[in-house]
């Protein structure tokens, strides 16, 4: 029986990466996650939208066809009901829940928004990310660790993402990062298709641990494919975009390491 390679008691500064929808975190945060969860540090996975306006709803409702199924859903075949938007929701952050485990952070410290008033349910988060409301829950998660650390690991996506989402988050770092001594640690993980961004870089591995790391992120990406509707599992992840990167060991980018 292998030794759970992950610390049972983490400690030291804590570190909170923010997530706008469920699968960024294992997409372009994963090796970096797991690299701090190994480390024996709090990690903390924040998600910031509720990721029910993603097209693989229509796709698992059979409205439109999916390049990676091969086709047409026809749930009542398939043994499922039409997905409304709040189980849609429901079934992604169940992807992400499984996903975060993988990288060595477990559901107590998988989050819904604010740290003062997290969301009752994935739905009650919105289904966009303004630069507002990121800055909002960025400075809650900074109040929630100030009287024990004044001055936690925050990391988000890039400024510069070509998501709306991805860089609103990114902007409302970039901002507090610049007038709150609160936020003086911060990094944006960059998409590697958008690498060559100034400041960019490859997040680096320690040798003695990069095949872990490697395989923890293979595995966060595997929670993505899972299908078993009778759980409540649909592959939404897959359904949605390419996981080519954590399954081929693409390394992380990271701007502000």
């Amino acid at each position: 029986m292998p030794t759970d390679p992950v610390p049972a008691n983490p400690g030291g500064r804590p570190m909170v990466f923010y997530s706008p929808h469920q699968d960024d975190e294992t997409l372009w945060m994963g090796q970096v996650i797991a690299r701090h969860a190994l480390a024996g540090r709090e990690v903390h996975v924040v998600l910031c939208s509720n990721g029910a306006s993603s097209g693989a709803r229509a796709m698992l409702n059979g409205s439109t066809s999916s390049s990676w199924w091969g086709g047409y859903h026809y749930p009542p075949r398939e043994g499922y009901g039409e997905l409304s938007l709040e189980d849609f929701a429901a079934a992604r952050t169940r992807e992400l829940v499984a996903a975060c485990a993988q990288l060595g952070v477990p559901a107590g410290r998988v989050h819904l928004g604010r740290a003062d008033a997290p969301a009752t349910t994935t739905a009650d988060l919105p289904g966009s990310v303004t630069t507002a409301w990121a800055a909002d829950v960025l400075q809650s998660w900074a109040a929630r660790f100030a009287a024990e650390w004044p001055s936690v690991g925050h990391y988000t996506t890039w400024w510069g993402d070509d998501h709306s989402d991805h860089a609103a988050l990114g902007n409302a770092l970039r901002t507090l990062n610049a007038q709150a001594p609160a936020f003086a640690d911060a990094r944006w993980l960059v998409k590697p298709a958008q690498r060559t961004a100034a400041g960019a870089g490859a997040y680096g591995l320690p040798s003695g641990e990069a095949a872990m790391i490697g395989q923890m992120a293979r595995r966060a990406g595997w929670c993505y494919r899972a299908w078993q509707p009778d759980a409540g599992c649909y592959a939404i992840g897959y359904h949605s975009v390419s996981f080519t990167g954590p399954e081929s060991g693409t390394p992380n980018y990271i701007v502000g390491a």
